[in-house]
């Protein structure tokens, strides 16, 4: 009886010591498989102690003269911008390489700033309060929160992005990312690993289109996927969190369980609901929180045959759109700025009715955006109606001959694909939606062809009869 229980007992360890032979045995086979691999490859001068971009592949000749260290002076920061701006100009568009030399280009400026900089502080004894420190792409500055007042700023906790450790801001210093808000200790500056979060959108240019696409802790080697902490048994228990955004797992310190809107679940299930991602993760999609790129009505057409609330957002859009031409038009709404006043940065509204932010779906679903846009379309119409110069583009419906001015945001108009001309829709049906103007243009045309082909027919008649007169036979006599 007591083998039994030390045989169930023991059975947790021997699980544990299997995964982790596992994990050791195929954590070797793969540095010795890439260290023989880099054997092959081309030897460059290596700068361990400089933080940058992975270099591509093509450009490793190039790397000792573009990457330097943290002792680099002024003249040789200049001489490698001016290399860098060289082969960008050599390299081809959009292509990896020119993509890396444009970032490593802002990223030598970043750097020779910052070095003229700690020079004038050293000849003088000026203080530079926003100087910039550029590490894998972020451009650190000196944070300082915006509170109301002192017992609001110190009552709010900020925790340190790279060793997720409280930032006590009385007697430490913190820097934060410009581009992606990635926050940290001025010790810990020189430690971060992580690629900035900007960089990675630019590249990717579009939110993550699939649903959580997870590919397994054996295809990152049980390995976190941005520090590399190992997520097995062998030292201790390491919990692996899983980025739903990404479909990455990344360790405690790299993941804080922090929830969010997920885009390729709204997307494609027109789902809300808050869902675990990454520290990374979350920057990513906080960075393309107010950008227009989502063509919904690509993606799922099926969102606007079940969900009412989309279709009145895209006929609120399509006659802010119609409105726009009026407005971009008229003088006094120029000189006002109708449309940055009401629109502000949000003028994709009124250009298109095809793309969506994802800000914009969060508001299509509280209903927030339908008021907004509903409120422009009263101020728009408002001043179209009261514009001398607006009214005088007005339309009026040509079936029924009434006096009534009409616009194509009108409720009641409808507007004919072909020549862009405006009717009543209860006349327009009426008519069994053949328009007048079009038929008059058809018979014009047709009109035209007959009076050319009668003209053509005609010379040919008489190039004919010119021929004839001209073989007849000649009387001598």
């Amino acid at each position: 009886m007591s083998s039994w229980r030390e045989s169930i007992t023991s059975l947790p360890t021997a699980v544990a010591q299997f995964v982790n032979d596992s994990a050791s045995t195929a954590s070797s086979y793969l540095n010795s498989s890439h260290s023989s691999s880099s054997v092959s490859e081309e030897s460059a001068p290596q700068h361990t102690d400089y933080k940058a971009l992975p270099i591509p592949a093509s450009l490793v000749k190039e790397q000792w003269r573009l990457i330097f260290t943290s002792d680099a002076n002024s003249q040789d920061l200049q001489a490698a911008i001016a290399h860098c701006r060289d082969l960008v100009l050599l390299s081809d568009e959009c292509s990896e390489e020119r993509r890396w030399l444009v970032r490593h280009l802002v990223d030598l400026r970043y750097s020779l700033q910052e070095l003229e900089e700690a020079q004038a502080v050293a000849n003088t004894d000026v203080v530079v309060l926003n100087a910039i420190k550029s590490v894998v792409g972020h451009h650190f500055v000196p944070h300082h929160p915006n509170a109301r007042n002192r017992l609001q700023a110190a009552a709010k906790r900020y925790y340190c992005d790279h060793c997720a450790g409280i930032i006590w801001r009385v007697v430490q210093a913190a820097y934060i990312c410009s581009d992606c808000s990635y926050l940290v200790h001025q010790k810990c500056i020189d430690s971060v690993q992580r690629v900035c979060a900007h960089v990675l959108a630019s590249d990717r240019q579009y939110p993550i289109a699939d649903i959580c696409p997870e590919i397994g802790l054996a295809a990152q080697r049980y390995k976190c996927a941005e520090c590399s902490t190992l997520l097995n048994f062998k030292n201790s228990w390491i919990e692996p969190r899983l980025c739903d955004y990404r479909g990455l797992y990344y360790c405690p310190s790299c993941h804080w369980n922090d929830s969010f809107i997920v885009p390729a679940r709204i997307v494609h299930n027109w789902d809300f609901t808050p869902r675990k991602v990454s520290r990374t993760g979350l920057q990513e999609i906080k960075l393309f929180l107010d950008k227009p790129l989502i063509r919904l009505e690509e993606e799922n057409p099926k969102l606007f045959v079940f969900l009412e609330k989309l279709c009145t957002v895209k006929k609120l859009r399509q006659n802010l759109a119609h409105m726009r031409h009026y407005l971009a038009a008229c003088k006094d709404a120029a000189e006002q700025k109708l449309m940055d006043q009401q629109l502000g940065r949000r003028r994709h509204l009124a250009q298109s009715n095809e793309f969506y932010s994802i800000g914009d779906l969060v508001q299509v679903e509280s209903g927030a955006l339908a008021e907004f846009l509903q409120s422009v379309f009263k101020v728009f119409g408002s001043h179209i109606r009261s514009c001398e110069m607006c009214l005088a583009k007005a339309y009026i419906c040509e079936i029924c001959s009434n006096n009534e001015v009409i616009f194509p945001f009108d409720d009641g108009c409808i507007k004919c694909d072909q020549c862009n001309s405006i009717y009543h829709r209860a006349c327009f049906t009426r008519k069994n939606m053949i328009c007048p103007k079009c038929v008059r243009i058809q018979e014009r045309r047709l009109q035209l062809q007959r009076n050319v082909s009668k003209k053509s027919n005609k010379e040919e008649d008489d190039n004919a009869e010119d021929s004839d007169s001209a073989l007849e036979p000649v009387d001598t006599t």
